[in-house]
C-alpha cells in the first residue's frame, strides 16, 4: 500500500519506518479518505515519506509518496512569510492602515495589515455568504474575481472593532494578496516565488490559477460539487481561483521543508519570526487543541502536550490537509504533513496523534 523515499539524507531506520507504516495504514482504516500522503522530518531519527490508500474511487491504484495536492488555507502561512520579508526589505509596514494600498477599500485606519495577517481585522469573510458555495456547485470551474468579493464584502461594516475581537477572515487575505502586488508590483505569484518558494528551492511549489486538466495533482475526492451528492474526483474541474486568498500547490516534503526553513532562520531574521508567533487566542473551542490561538498566518497551540506547536490546516474541494512543527518534541524538532485525497469534516488529528505517539516511543 505504500512506498518510501530512498535516497533522502538521514533517512530513518527501517524499524522505524515499518511501525510508521502499519500505523498510518492502520489510521487510514478509521480516516474517512481514500488516500493518504506523509512527510515526517524528525532531528533525531530522520526523514520519511509514507503513503496508504489509494488514487482512485475503485481502490486498485496505490496512492504513490509525495504527490501534488492544492493545500488551500496552508497558503496563509506563506502569505504571512511574504509579507515578513518585505517589511523586512522596509517595502511595507505590518501597522500600515490597509488603506494605505489599496485606497479604494471602504475601512479607517484600524483595519492594519498585521490585523488582517492575525484574523483580528473584523473584515467578513467571503467563505460566510450563503451564496458561496452554492455559486462554486453550480459553476466550480468559472470563479468569482476579485473585484466580486470585494463587492460583497468590503462594503465597509465590519463583524466587529479592529483589534477587539478573532474570527478567520478569507477575505483578509484576498486583500494581503492585493498589498503583496501593490508594494512589490509583481504578480502575488511571482512575489512567493520571489521570496519564498526559490529561497528554499521549493521546485514542486508553485501558485496555482489554472484548473488542472492535465493530472499534475493527485485526484482528490468530494460529494458537494454536484447536484447528486456523487463522489467523484473534482480536480480536473475545480478552479483554484475560488480561493480569492490564493491557493498554493505543493507536497507534502516540500511543506515540511518550508516549515523547517521557517524555525531555522532560513526564511525571516528572528525579529520577524518573533512578529509572526506572537499570538492571539481564537476564543474557540478545539478538541485537538488545549489553548487555540494565532498568530500572523500560523495557528498555535502553546500549552500542547508536547509544549509550543504551530502549523496550519488547509481543506477544500477534493482534499484535506495538516502541516505542523514541534520545536521541543522530547528534545528535538519535529516537522510533520499529512495530506489526504478526500474532503472531511475535519483536519486528520486522530491520524496526526497516531503517528506522534509512534515517533515519541522511538
Amino acid at each position: 500500500m505504500a512506498q518510501s523515499q530512498k535516497a533522502l539524507l538521514h533517512q530513518m531506520h527501517i524499524n522505524l519506518e515499518n511501525t510508521l507504516q502499519a500505523q498510518l495504514n492502520q489510521s487510514l482504516h478509521f480516516t474517512s479518505c481514500m488516500g493518504v500522503n506523509v512527510a515526517i522530518n524528525d532531528e533525531k531519527h530522520g526523514v520519511w515519506l509514507g503513503s496508504s490508500g489509494f488514487s482512485d474511487l475503485d481502490a486498485n491504484k496505490p496512492l504513490d509518496v509525495n504527490r501534488s495536492f492544492y493545500i488551500y488555507s496552508i497558503t496563509k502561512t506563506f502569505v504571512s512569510v511574504c509579507l515578513l520579508r518585505l517589511a523586512q526589505d522596509r517595502l511595507l509596514n505590518l501597522d500600515d492602515p490597509l488603506t494605505k494600498w489599496l485606497p479604494r477599500m471602504p475601512f479607517d485606519d484600524t483595519v492594519t495589515l498585521r490585523r488582517l495577517l492575525n484574523h483580528t481585522s473584523g473584515v467578513p469573510s467571503y467563505t460566510s455568504l450563503k451564496d458561496y458555495l452554492p455559486a462554486v456547485c453550480e459553476n466550480p470551474s468559472v470563479p468569482w474575481t476579485h473585484n466580486k468579493v470585494a463587492k460583497l464584502t468590503c462594503t465597509g461594516k465590519l463583524d466587529f472593532k479592529p483589534g477587539e475581537k478573532w474570527s478567520y477572515s478569507n477575505t483578509g487575505y484576498m486583500l494581503l494578496y492585493e498589498v503583496i502586488e501593490a508594494a512589490t508590483s509583481k504578480s502575488f505569484a511571482q512575489a512567493l516565488e520571489d521570496n519564498v518558494f526559490s529561497v528554499l528551492d521549493l521546485q514542486n511549489t508553485y501558485v496555482a490559477h489554472d484548473v488542472d486538466t492535465k493530472g499534475v495533482l493527485t485526484p482528490g475526492y468530494c460529494r458537494y460539487l454536484n447536484s447528486e451528492r456523487i463522489m467523484e474526483n473534482v480536480i480536473p474541474r475545480y478552479h483554484p481561483d475560488w480561493c480569492a486568498t490564493g491557493l498554493i500547490a505543493s507536497t507534502p516534503e516540500e511543506v515540511v521543508k518550508f516549515f523547517d526553513g521557517l524555525f531555522s532562520g532560513k526564511l525571516l531574521v528572528s525579529k520577524q519570526l518573533e512578529q509572526m508567533l506572537t499570538l492571539v487566542p481564537t476564543g474557540t473551542r478545539e478538541p485537538w487543541y488545549k489553548k487555540p490561538c494565532y498568530g500572523l498566518g500560523i495557528m498555535a497551540d502553546p500549552e500542547s502536550k508536547y509544549g509550543e506547536k504551530y502549523g496550519h490546516g488547509g481543506d477544500g474541494p477534493g482534499y484535506n490537509l495538516w502541516a505542523m512543527h514541534i520545536p521541543n518534541f522530547h528534545g528535538r524538532k519535529l516537522t510533520l504533513a499529512v495530506f489526504c485525497n478526500t474532503s472531511l469534516i475535519a483536519h486528520p488529528y486522530a491520524m496526526v496523534n497516531d503517528l506522534l505517539r509512534v515517533l515519541e516511543a522511538a
